[in-house]
């Protein structure tokens, strides 16, 4: 019974978390696309903002299961409905293959590193463990679509991700865990009563609806 609860509480965080990120990517993640190429900067790259929020959600999902397999399943499970409806309206698949390899580089960090809290100095390790073993795998993805790849290619392609847009990310992933540990801190200050905001926020009708929602925008956002 007990092994059961196990595998109920990771399936429900899985529809959770997974469900959230796949909104976001699929509304958010559209929004910085929309952005014109030239007017794109680092600062409001879908890499560089996206990467926190990501692995923000993946390390929520980790703390509530306590499995970091729980995280590959959320990759798996937000990458395999981006790929249905990329394959189904023909648009470009390569969104849930990251999504894949982002969930796995964070799973190695998390079991690496072992946090026992998400929002803390080794939680931000994590972070820069896993977003630089990303940043790397997909350099490699993008680089080996090349007809031609010469040694310049390649440095300044890990120069420009792996370096710069990684140390964006990091600052931002910094950011946002401040504003958590901040907002913590407060709640616990004025003693805030949050079991009744964690009883319907983990509850299995709160994943089934993210579930579903997020099943329906990534298939009406494309």
């Amino acid at each position: 019974m007990k092994e059961q609860n196990k595998h109920l509480v990771i399936l429900f965080g899985v529809l959770l978390f997974g469900g959230i990120w796949g909104i976001i990517e699929a509304s958010l993640g559209t929004l910085l696309h929309m952005i014109p190429h030239g007017a794109r900067l680092i600062f409001w790259s879908s890499t560089t903002v996206l990467l926190p929020i990501a692995y923000f959600l993946m390390g929520a999902c980790y703390k509530k299961t306590g499995a970091a397999r729980s995280v590959i399943y959320m990759g798996l499970f937000a990458g395999t409905i981006k790929l249905i409806s990329a394959l189904i309206f023909k648009s470009a698949y390569e969104p849930a293959i990251y999504m894949v390899i982002e969930s796995a580089c964070m799973a190695l960090a998390l079991l690496a590193l072992r946090p026992k809290k998400v929002i803390s100095f080794t939680g931000l390790g994590v972070f820069i463990l896993a977003s630089t073993s990303y940043l790397l795998a997909t350099t490699a993805y993008r680089l080996a679509g090349k007809a031609e790849v010469t040694g310049q290619v390649v440095l300044d392609n890990i120069t420009k991700y792996v370096f710069t847009y990684n140390c964006v990310a990091i600052l931002y992933a910094f950011a946002i865990g401040a504003a958590i540990f901040g907002i913590i801190k407060l709640a616990e200050h004025f003693s805030w009563n949050m079991d009744g905001v964690r009883k319907v926020l983990y509850s299995p009708i709160t994943a089934g609806v993210v579930a579903t929602a997020m099943v329906a925008v990534t298939f009406l956002v494309r």
